[in-house]
């Protein structure tokens, strides 16, 4: 089948062909033929009707192989080819599952989202409209109605944890690409109030909005339910140092069962430096004399990346799978990875812009010595 569109004008004939300045003369008219999509010199690239398509097929046509690379034609006729091909939902599903997935390390555990109908098991390589069919567009847990993602995190700024959003070129406003998460504070349930169901309060829309501790454990969870049209949010995590000071509470060891790196994400020269740490830290050490040591296989990965505050990505997507009693499902599964511009040079300094990050947990590693 021909493409929907031919050039005309001078080719390997002599003179310039009249039907040129017929569609010239008809751009814009309801009863034109054909519309001019580039145009350049002598030559335009027109978009026929589908009546027109037959008699295209039939007359005189280039294709884009016909067309010299080194040709600006070219250029432009390749550009507009791909801005077609980029707003298909074909193209934006396959870009959703290949991208650069492959340096992401896949989190072991993964959260049940809620569990499906067996009517449900055909919309497997949908997983994404299920949400659409069991909740509101945007929202990508069950729960109470008011207990949206934004509730969660105005809780969370109100207890030490610091948000930014950055939205892309022509979209909208609370449209978002990508998010920064710094967690600052770490509350501990002894340090919550007289019980863990003592409400404290926040603002949301003006709206008076109150919250017990379990809330604020949900909170790290549910505040990371965010994802944008094209599923290609990611989130900037980072957990500030000052948190080690006091003893991890298990609820967030179990967070980072899910949302934490490990060192599988470490490029070389952190790796080698992990490798020295571990063996004479002396946090670690105070750490094994307990009696009991929840989380034993990571714990010494988690207190790596909280000493030093290294930062990691996180992304999330949907998938239907089955539990152990085969009861169909929809599974939140998780992907980190490092943060690379750590390792890019910076042009001015000439160095890697994790070169002064390098040279902290260097210098902690020769104290510990």
């Amino acid at each position: 089948m021909e493409p929907p569109w031919i050039t005309k004008g001078r080719g390997r004939g002599r003179g310039r062909s009249s039907s040129v300045v017929s569609s010239r003369s008809s751009y814009g008219s309801s009863s034109s033929s054909s519309t001019p999509i580039i145009q350049r010199g002598g030559m335009s690239l027109v978009k026929l009707n589908s009546k027109m398509q037959e008699k295209a097929s039939s007359s005189s046509s280039i294709h884009l192989e016909d067309i010299p690379e080194n040709n600006p034609l070219y250029a432009q006729l390749q550009e507009f080819i791909t801005q077609k091909q980029s707003n298909t939902f074909a193209t934006i599903a396959r870009e959703d599952t290949t991208d650069d997935m492959k340096t992401y390390e896949k989190v072991e555990k993964r959260e049940i989202i809620f569990l499906l109908e067996n009517s449900d098991i055909q919309r497997r390589e949908e997983p994404w409209k299920i949400f659409q069919r069991y909740l509101l567009n945007g929202l990508y847990f069950p729960g109470e109605s008011y207990k949206t993602r934004k509730y969660y995190e105005t809780l969370l700024i109100s207890t030490g944890v610091e948000f930014q959003h950055f939205s892309g070129y022509n979209t909208g406003e609370n449209v978002y690409n990508f998010s920064k998460m710094i967690v600052k504070q770490i509350i501990h349930i002894e340090d919550w109030g007289i019980s863990s169901m003592t409400e404290r309060q926040i603002s949301l829309n003006n709206v008076k909005m109150n919250f017990t501790y379990w809330d604020y454990i949900q909170a790290f969870d549910k505040v990371l339910c965010y994802n944008n049209e094209r599923h290609k949010h990611t989130w900037f995590i980072k957990i500030c140092a000052k948190i080690f000071a006091n003893p991890m509470p298990n609820w967030f060891l179990n967070w980072w069962s899910y949302h934490g790196p490990t060192i599988k994400i470490l490029p070389a020269p952190f790796l080698n430096l992990y490798k020295e740490w571990v063996k004479i830290s002396p946090d670690l050490n105070k750490l094994y004399q307990q009696d009991h040591i929840p989380y034993l296989q990571q714990i010494e990965q988690i207190c790596f990346f909280i000493e030093f505050s290294i930062p990691w990505i996180h992304k999330w997507i949907p998938e239907v799978d089955f539990t152990e009693e085969q009861i169909p499902c929809l599974y939140r599964t998780f992907y980190n990875n490092f943060w690379d511009k750590l390792m890019k040079k910076d042009p001015q300094t000439k160095t890697i812009y994790g070169q002064e990050l390098l040279d902290q947990i260097t210098a902690a590693v020769k104290e510990y010595k």
